[in-house]
C-alpha cells in the first residue's frame, strides 16, 4: 500500500511539473480557435488533447488519494467536462471549444495542478 501511495505522490508531482505547459498551450490556443487560425492548430490541438488525456490517466489513477480527506474532483462531473469537450472537438467547432477551454477545461486543470501540488508538498 506504501508503495502505491508512493506512485501516486509521484505521478502527481510528474503532473504539477507538466501542468504549467500544458495549461500554457491551452491558453494560447484560444485566439486560434477565435479566428486566428494558424496552418497547424489542428496539430497543435491534437498534442494539447495528448497532454490532457495523460493528465486524465494521471488523475484516474490518483483520484482515490485526491479524494482521500474530501471529495476535491467529483469524477462524474469531470467525466460529463470530458465527454462534452470531446463532442465539440469531435465536431470541429473552433468558437466551442475556444469558449469551453476558458470557462471549463482551463480551470479545472489548474484547480487540478493545484490540488496535486498541495497533495505533493503535504507527500513530501
Amino acid at each position: 500500500m506504501e508503495d502505491n501511495r508512493a506512485e501516486q505522490v509521484e505521478a502527481l508531482q510528474a503532473l504539477v511539473e507538466y501542468s504549467p505547459r500544458l495549461i500554457g498551450a491551452m491558453k494560447s490556443v484560444v485566439s486560434e480557435l477565435n479566428g486566428n487560425r494558424q496552418p497547424d492548430t489542428d496539430e497543435y490541438m491534437q498534442a494539447i488533447v495528448n497532454g490532457m488525456n495523460w493528465e486524465i490517466q494521471v488523475l484516474n489513477g490518483t483520484l482515490e488519494l485526491v479524494n482521500e480527506k474530501s471529495v476535491q474532483i467529483d469524477k462524474a462531473e469531470a467525466n460529463d467536462l470530458f465527454v462534452a469537450f470531446s463532442d465539440t472537438y469531435q465536431a470541429k467547432d473552433d468558437a466551442g471549444l475556444a469558449a469551453m477551454f476558458e470557462t471549463k477545461v482551463i480551470p479545472f486543470f489548474e484547480r487540478l495542478e493545484a490540488i496535486a501540488a498541495g497533495i505533493a508538498q503535504a507527500e513530501a
